[in-house]
């Protein structure tokens, strides 16, 4: 391989800052291209998945006929969102990216081999991944607290069951791509209500929308005697061990659904659909293997993602990427810092009413 083939070309500032992880996992060598200062010879452009911040990288393979490198946050992420943390995993795709249904990416092509892939071992290996992830309430940023049924104002003796409606923020990627549009929540919500007579319909907004920061699409639901619109920044497995059923349009915490056990109905086409274990309501044909959810578990967590050591930006495995954030979780626990996991325990958190949200 020539020098030139060995370079990856960087252009973001953001992206560049993980140059020592991309290094890892790519076995290239980064380079920051700068027009007209800095143009270094590269094989291939690494660039921010499909967001409009990464349109320059992608015209710069089209332009030079280099491949382009999808880059994007793995499933696992960090404890606080946002760019103060370094992602503790990433996920590399040369062929499009997890969250675009409109073309094949290497989280479809891995997941259909791991549906042929029966190995005792490697399924044995996603079976306990699964159960930690669910004992540990793993998510993909694990600031928010762990709040009771209480805490979150749910009705105790709510007989027809419970079902979880994820709002997501305006804007979000994954739902153009995914083969949604705004109209989508609405039909989900008014699906959700319709298929689950007397249920208790627990609606999830976006922290982001919670603070102001962005617009959803589901913000104007008010609570009423069959309806709990939680506001309230909670770790997503509260919700999950709470309720029956999850609806989603394209949102993760349709994954998290699945690991917890739930029915999960999509309204849209995310990664984990089409492939006979969530609801589906948008069809994606070429989606035709039919992997277990520990096999598709493997090709999320094992094969797609990659995990890199905050401390020595080294590839670790996926249980040692586990065991760090368990460990960072406790330490931020005996610091002290999530007093919201002692109001929970007490059931301070009270159900909104309308008047006072």
């Amino acid at each position: 391989m020539t020098q030139q083939m060995q370079r990856v070309a960087i252009l973001s500032a953001g992206v560049w800052q993980l140059r020592d992880a991309i290094r890892e996992i790519t076995g290239f060598e980064p380079v920051r291209w700068l027009p007209p200062f800095q143009r270094p010879a590269f094989g291939c452009v690494v660039g921010w998945g499909l967001k409009p911040t990464s349109t320059r990288a992608r015209e710069l393979s089209i332009k030079s006929d280099a491949s382009y490198i999808a880059l994007e946050d793995g499933f696992i992420r960090s404890i606080e969102p946002g760019p103060d943390e370094p992602p503790l995993s990433l996920v590399v795709d040369r062929l499009g990216v997890h969250y675009d249904a409109n073309s094949v990416s290497e989280l479809e092509v891995l997941i259909t081999r791991s549906a042929y892939n029966h190995d005792r071992v490697r399924l044995r290996r996603a079976a306990d991944g699964v159960g930690r992830i669910r004992a540990n309430m793993i998510s993909k940023f694990n600031h928010a607290p762990v709040l009771s049924e209480m805490a979150l104002g749910l009705d105790p003796d709510r007989r027809a069951g419970r079902v979880l409606v994820i709002d997501q923020t305006r804007g979000d990627s994954s739902i153009a791509y995914g083969c949604a549009t705004a109209a989508s929540f609405d039909r989900m919500l008014a699906a959700a209500r319709l298929e689950n007579p007397g249920a208790e319909i627990v609606v999830k907004l976006h922290p982001e929308v919670v603070s102001g920061r962005k617009q959803g699409h589901l913000a104007d639901v008010v609570d009423d005697a069959d309806t709990r619109v939680v506001r309230e920044n909670v770790n997503p497995w509260s919700l999950m061990e709470a309720v029956d059923k999850v609806y989603v349009v394209t949102s993760q915490m349709g994954l998290e659904g699945l690991l917890a056990g739930r029915d999960v109905v999509c309204f849209g086409a995310p990664f984990y659909a089409g492939w006979g274990l969530t609801d589906d309501r948008v069809a994606i044909a070429r989606r035709a293997a039919r992997p277990c959810l520990e096999q598709l578990f493997a090709a999320v967590y094992f094969d797609y993602s990659r995990y890199i050591s905050p401390e020595t930006c080294r590839e670790i495995s996926f249980e040692a990427a586990v065991d760090w954030l368990i460990a960072r979780k406790s330490a931020a626990a005996r610091a002290g810092r999530p007093s919201w996991l002692q109001r929970a325990a007490f059931g301070v958190l009270r159900r909104p009413t309308p008047a006072t949200v």
